[in-house]
């Protein structure tokens, strides 16, 4: 429906810019008399001779011409930068210019006695009005920077991998609006398009001279877990990405004559492998399965930093609700077509954090020389699976139908992921983050949702 409000708001526009062309050029048509004639009629004046009066009708009509098709370029223009951008001022402002033309075109057209004109004009304003009401963005505006609460005490240089993720991205701006020097390191520069910062993009680490000064390293590269069913290669990828990198990372270290005081190294609570109701904090151990062998590879590797004098932080993430992408993209598709899917038993855990907590956790890090080793980048307050399809459900009204979708239709829908992500789960808590007195932002379920779906 939209899509067809959307189509129907540039076809007028395209309309008028065509009338106006016609219009423009109408005195010198002699297939326009008898429009002409009619205008004259309307008048029903009798002031002018006719032929004065045909011809002031047909100056008129032609400087008339030249503002319709003005006013059809604007609406197309306008139309499509709210529909594809969404910012909140346009369509007010093409409110307020349709009833500005509107007014002023019929006020004159009836002071000069053309009521044909002023009839026109409302059908084809209210033919703008109702659909461009109706009408919403195709996507949502971007999400202002976030304003990072923790201040490191001078200007840093910080290394990002994976800058163009869901994480590295904000993480990036947030950085750089700080005033820090990010340096970004990406395999394609056209994957950058969500960076709204300046910042130094780099595609390779040998860009990185020996005496260049990095004061921090933020390692988030590695290839997508949910892109795609797994399989024996894809999962070889999956772990064989991020060891390769945290691998080039130290060898960028070994060499620099300057050590980084800091590396933050991407890992997740799937380290923690398979649980049920035991509660997990950092120093819970962790259960065999392919989540955990892929973290405590990854893990390790990153350790190996210590030895050159690296502070070390290992980020448990879990799972990160934002509002441009990430896993509540993907949970909520269903609700947004009015189902409230869930998976399972909905008994699983769910460790939620919301993004904005995810980003002022990295910057305390950075800031904050006490903090190393494991920590878990988790809300305070998991929930089960069957608890988050409730919540999320009172904020999208429209998922009326709540459907539970048997764990064998889940495993045939995604294979191995569903056992390893989807259907199981750990009840995991930031311990670490507490006694350090980190304040969340977003310490409950409600709050997180109510901030990340509140514009919709």
């Amino acid at each position: 429906m939209n899509r067809w409000l959307y189509r129907w708001l540039l076809a007028v526009g395209i309309g008028h810019i065509v009338l106006g062309v016609v219009l423009a050029f109408a005195a010198h048509f002699s297939i326009t008399d008898d429009y002409f004639q009619q205008l004259y009629a309307s008048t029903g004046s009798a002031d002018l001779p006719s032929a004065a009066y045909d011809s002031l009708l047909r100056t008129m009509v032609g400087l008339f011409g030249p503002t319709v098709a003005s006013w059809g370029v604007l609406l197309c223009v306008l139309v499509s930068l709210y529909y594809r951008h969404g910012h909140a001022v346009i369509k007010p402002a093409l409110f307020v210019a349709l009833l500005v033309w509107c007014v002023l075109d019929s006020s004159i057209s009836l002071y000069f006695g053309l009521t044909m004109h002023a009839y026109l004009n409302s059908a084809a304003a209210l033919s703008i009005a109702i659909p461009l009401l109706l009408l919403k963005p195709s996507s949502r505006p971007e999400e202002p920077i976030i304003q990072l609460r923790s201040l490191a005490d001078r200007r840093l240089r910080i290394l990002i991998t994976g800058g163009s993720g869901f994480i590295g991205t904000p993480l990036a701006n947030a950085l750089s609006q700080q005033g820090h020097d990010v340096l970004l390191l990406t395999r394609n520069i056209g994957n950058l398009s969500g960076i709204r910062t300046r910042v130094i993009c780099l595609t390779d680490l040998q860009q990185v001279t020996d005496d260049e000064r990095i004061d921090a390293i933020i390692n988030l590269a590695g290839e997508p877990l949910a892109a795609a069913r797994w399989t024996a290669r894809r999962k070889q990828r999956f772990v064989q990405s991020r060891l390769d990198m945290t691998d080039a990372l130290l060898q960028l270290v070994q060499r620099l004559n300057s050590k980084p005081e800091v590396l933050l190294n991407g890992s997740a609570v799937g380290f923690y492998g398979h649980w049920h109701d035991e509660e997990l904090n950092e120093s819970s151990p962790g259960r065999t399965c392919f989540s955990h062998e892929l973290c405590a590879q990854w893990e390790q590797r990153a350790t190996r930093m210590e030895a050159l004098g690296v502070r070390v932080c290992l980020l448990r993430i879990g799972i990160v609700l934002g509002r441009d992408g990430g896993p509540l993209k993907e949970l909520r598709r269903a609700f947004d077509k009015g189902v409230a899917a869930e998976l399972g038993d909905g008994r699983q855990w769910m460790p939620w954090i919301h993004l904005h907590d995810v980003l002022d956790i990295c910057a305390l890090l950075i800031a904050s020389p006490a903090i190393s080793g494991a920590i878990n980048l988790t809300a305070p307050a998991p929930v089960p699976h069957a608890a988050f399809v409730t919540a999320l459900k009172r904020y999208i009204p429209r998922a009326r139908f709540r459907v539970r979708v048997p764990a064998p239709a889940v495993r045939l829908l995604v294979g191995e992921m569903a056992d390893e992500v989807l259907l199981s789960g750990q009840r995991v808590v930031p311990d670490k983050l507490l006694q350090h007195g980190y304040v969340f932002r977003h310490a409950a379920l409600d709050t997180a949702l109510e901030d990340l779906i509140r514009q919709d």
